[in-house]
């Protein structure tokens, strides 16, 4: 069954290995997806969440789900700001960044360099700013569960990617990831070895994801 984190299709998967599309290739869908969504620090799927960002004391805060799709109200010490107060328009939405329109967001508490999600982690601040926003983008796996909530939004590099690393990972099954040759008896095989620093099972993928990592400031 898919998972709405799913950012491919499990039938798509096995097409392309050839396969029934069973619950092996759908854990290898769910695995793939969820090592991109670590690989590039962000959650894909769209969700309306709360969240207490960082802040430096800029005209803008970078919130964890983009695109940004609507805003529906921003706290700044407790108190409710005006929604004329700030915007996401254009590209400030692709990059999930919110802009004060007048004066500057508070410094906020930060914790071992994320955003920090729970009132617990901002270190009880006074200043905290807390935004109640809907982002992400519409997963195949969403869209697998629910069909009203399409049509599909992600980036097609991403989805390109999670097809190629589940295939990795359905093909590597049982392989030790370390071991680059076996061989028993006159039959032996040689595997491609895994570069250094490279964290997906497949290195096209990870290529694929790199312009979608969600860098932040520490």
């Amino acid at each position: 069954m898919a998972c709405p984190t799913d950012l491919c299709l499990a039938a798509t998967v096995a097409a392309d290995l050839g396969v029934p599309s069973d619950s092996h290739v759908e854990r290898c869908v769910t695995s793939a997806s969820s090592a991109i969504a670590r690989l590039c620090s962000r959650a894909f799927e769209r969700a309306t969440v709360t969240e207490y960002p960082d802040s430096y004391g800029r005209p803008y805060v970078l919130l964890s789900r983009p695109p940004l799709v609507e805003v529906l109200s921003v706290a700044e010490g407790g108190e409710l700001l005006d929604a004329g107060s700030y915007t996401l328009a254009g590209d400030l939405a692709a990059g999930g960044l919110l802009y004060r329109l007048a004066g500057l967001w508070p410094v906020t508490a930060r914790v071992g360099g994320l955003v920090t999600l729970t009132v617990e982690m901002r270190q009880g601040r006074p200043d905290a700013l807390a935004v109640t926003y809907t982002g992400g983008y519409v997963t195949p796996g969403q869209v697998a569960l629910d069909a009203s909530q399409g049509p599909v939004t992600l980036p097609a590099e991403v989805e390109e990617a999670a097809i190629l690393e589940a295939c990795a990972l359905y093909r590597g099954r049982g392989r030790d990831a370390d071991v680059s040759s076996e061989s028993l008896g006159d039959w032996s095989v040689s595997y491609r070895e895994r570069s250094a620093g490279q964290r997906l099972a497949s290195p096209r993928a990870e290529l694929l994801v790199a312009p979608h990592v969600l860098w932040r400031a520490s």
